[in-house]
């Protein structure tokens, strides 16, 4: 037995016992052998058979499992074995992808040969049996020892079948920072244009895994002609002099720079997606803003703004949810505002943008102040003044919304206000006093305030 059968859990060893005892062939494939193999760990295990989908819902019928059978036109049956579902899959040979995604139709085999030539790339093409011996056909394990991302079979076939297959082999690129082979590459690139035929979610299911992989800067900067199909203005990023005494590398290195100095969560091994994309997106509107002074200094006066409605062009096309749209927005917009660092400044800068907004913009700064020229890192000092208020103010309990005061509109009310829009205004008034510290988050304190501004300011009096 292979060391990778302790690597099997029991709800999937139950389907593959099953349908081996049943006289069938079956394997885990995918993703999880790949991990196994690479020492990864693993998300989910699907398995594919040599049964027909009517065999498999015998097979499950007659061993008392439970099944759905929503994928069975596809070949798809799913097991609901000890509360995990598993995927069952039978070998197959697609038909024509006119639609550049999913086959027209499919015809089911017995071979795991034909199985193998519809997988789209090597590393994903091996298969695991029970006792965690692997069948590799398409030379998936010396393609993981060389570190390649390598199609199966021709790769202008497999982007012709489905063209989503691009973005994948980039995304597993930045995940698992292995080199994409180069006639593997070579056909990306004629076939990009597919991918505008892609559904648009798609596209950024795999634009996230790979913006926010470790390896993400590296495969960006190789795959320019592909990911400009999708994202145009980074193609002009590539190589612009930014003219400046603060930078010393074009916009491209400098983006990839931030990029990189966005830190990777030991746990989930990717970067926060909010700040990854903002990272991506934070310059990228330089060029269009950029003008040449008589003294052939450069200049790129609104670029945070111009860059915020590229990225929002590019994310709303690609149909990502608005908190998230909102989020990369901010940050970008805010990416080189920095307030003077007095607490009462940084405590409603911080209200400005939300609290959540300035934990990850302090982060995008700090990325963007250290892949400058050193006369661009000065303003390194001054973050640090503001990230050290903010810090206080988390020491003392700061709230950041006028609702998060402790007094209500009924207190205001309680003091003779009449209700009204004089109620609102109040309340902003006082939380302007918080904000500069003239009084304390205190219930009494604030009431003792309120009532003094309505025995001095007559628009609050009934």
């Amino acid at each position: 037995m292979s060391e990778y059968v302790n690597l099997i859990p029991g709800f999937c060893r139950e389907v593959l016992t099953m349908l081996t005892c049943a006289g069938y062939e079956a394997y885990v494939v995918g993703g999880a052998v790949r991990d196994m193999v690479m020492g990864r760990p693993i998300s989910d295990f699907d398995i594919t058979t040599s049964a027909f989908p009517e065999e498999t819902c015998r097979v499950l019928e007659g061993a008392g499992v439970r099944y759905l059978t929503v994928g069975i036109k596809h070949g798809t049956v799913t097991a609901l074995v000890s509360g995990n579902e598993v995927e069952i899959t039978s070998f197959r040979v697609d038909g024509k992808y006119t639609d550049l995604r999913r086959p027209d139709d499919v015809v089911f085999t017995r071979s795991i040969e034909e199985d193998v030539k519809r997988r789209d790339y090597t590393i994903n093409a091996m298969y695991l049996d029970m006792n965690g011996e692997v069948t590799d056909l398409t030379g998936g394990l010396e393609d993981i020892r060389k570190k390649v991302i390598r199609a199966v079979g021709n790769p202008d076939v497999r982007f012709e079948e489905d063209a989503l297959r691009i973005m994948r082999g980039l995304r597993f690129a930045a995940q698992t920072g292995f080199d994409i082979d180069g006639e593997t590459f070579s056909a990306m690139k004629r076939h990009a244009d597919s991918l505008k035929q892609i559904s648009s979610e798609r596209i950024a299911i795999e634009l996230n895994g790979l913006v926010t992989a470790p390896s993400a800067s590296k495969v960006i900067r190789d795959s320019i002609p592909v990911l400009s199909v999708i994202i145009p203005e980074l193609e002009r990023c590539q190589g612009f002099d930014q003219r400046s005494r603060y930078h010393d590398k074009d916009v491209l290195e400098h983006t990839l720079a931030v990029l990189d100095g966005i830190p990777v969560d030991d746990k989930t091994g990717r970067r926060d997606l909010s700040l990854s994309l903002a990272a991506l997106f934070h310059d990228i509107g330089k060029p269009e803003c950029f003008f040449l002074t008589p003294k052939g200094i450069g200049h790129m006066f609104g670029h945070p703004v111009r860059s915020a409605e590229i990225a929002d062009r590019v994310l709303t096309e690609l149909k990502y949810p608005n908190d998230v749209r909102k989020e990369v927005d901010i940050l970008i917009r805010y990416h080189d505002h920095y307030p003077s660092p007095e607490k009462s400044n940084v405590h409603r800068f911080i209200c400005d943008i939300g609290r959540d907004n300035a934990d990850r913009l302090f982060i995008l700064q700090k990325a963007d102040i250290a892949a400058h020229a050193p006369e661009g890192r000065k303003r390194g000092g001054l973050l640090d003044e503001i990230i050290a208020a903010g810090k206080e103010l988390e020491k003392e309990d700061a709230v950041y919304d006028v609702r998060d005061l402790r007094i209500s509109g009924n207190d205001i009310i309680d003091l003779g206000v009449m209700p009204g829009p004089g109620v609102g205004k109040m309340l902003n008034e006082i939380f302007d006093a918080y904000i500069d510290g003239k009084i304390h988050n205190d219930h009494g304190e604030l009431v003792s305030y309120a009532a003094r501004l309505r025995n001095i300011n007559s628009l609050y009096k009934i």
